[in-house]
């Protein structure tokens, strides 16, 4: 059975903090940003690249009925990135709106060990290594509500899904040092498998300007969430500058993912990284 994340997790607190002390801090004032709120529709599109490390760990299933094994990823960062594609984006009339976001990725030659096979479980120095490779995409769509707006920024709340989709192939080819004849399981072989997961998000989004010239701004993102997964979050923060037609940006983003069914493909997941982004405003 899968279980929601725990409603008063650290992680929520903390959005909660968030979000009333936004609200109560942000100043009723428009200027040194977008004017969404005059009644007419707005929208944003932002392109991005985003160079996540990815650690990962997963199960998979041996053919005939064969034992099951999990294995782990070492964290690294763009040497192992094959392919990306990014988009992000807003549509809005006052107070409320609606935010969206596409992320597709592609890992090959990543590396890991075997952490466990059926049963037996195997310490990072057992000669276990193996790589991987590993592709999928990520959706989030939500509804949005400002809840305040002004010269220092706005802040948005968020409720909506998240939607992963994750295939990984594992490769390995090696001797054991002693524990030949023990593990039931080749000393080269393939697997695959994937997984798809769906769930519900909360969050806030926004823009906060401590600065005299409102034109530099720190952009924001957090969100919890659960259902398909026993918990997930999202945690961006950067530094950006505003132009007339729209903004750059340069970000830190973090997306994690944890489930602890026996039988799941899954068991957690994490994306971290910069990224750069361009936003136009219409």
């Amino acid at each position: 059975m899968r279980h929601v994340a725990h409603p008063l997790s650290t992680i929520q607190a903390a959005l909660l903090g968030c979000t009333l002390s936004a609200t109560l801090t942000v100043a009723r004032a428009d200027d040194g940003n977008p004017n969404y709120w005059d009644g007419d529709w707005h929208g944003s599109i932002q392109p991005y690249g985003w160079l996540p490390g990815v650690s990962a760990n997963t199960r998979f299933q041996l053919p005939n009925n064969g034992p099951s094994v999990e294995q782990k990823s070492s964290n690294s960062l763009l040497s192992n990135l094959s392919g990306a594609f990014m988009l992000d984006g807003t549509l809005r009339k006052g107070d409320w709106g609606m935010y969206g976001d596409i992320d597709w990725v592609d890992f090959s030659n990543e590396k890991g060990h075997f952490t466990n096979i059926g049963g037996q479980r195997f310490g990072a120095s057992a000669n276990l290594d193996n790589s991987w490779d590993m592709r999928g995409g990520m959706v989030n769509f939500a509804g949005l509500y400002t809840a305040a707006h002004g010269q220092q920024g706005y802040i948005d709340i968020l409720v909506g899904v998240r939607y992963l989709w994750i295939k990984s192939s594992l490769d390995w080819n090696f001797t054991f040092t002693g524990n030949g004849g023990r593990v039931n399981i080749a000393d080269s072989g393939n697997l695959r498998g994937q997984t798809h997961v769906t769930d519900g998000i909360v969050g806030i989004h926004g823009r906060w300007s401590p600065f005299p010239d409102k034109h530099w701004f720190f952009p924001y993102y957090l969100d919890v969430g659960g259902g398909g997964s026993d918990s997930t979050y999202q945690v961006m923060a950067g530094l950006a500058y505003g132009f007339s037609w729209g903004d750059i940006a340069l970000n830190y983003r973090d997306v994690e993912y944890k489930a602890s069914g026996s039988d799941e493909f899954l068991r957690k997941v994490e994306l971290s990284g910069p990224s750069f982004s361009v936003t136009w405003h219409f």
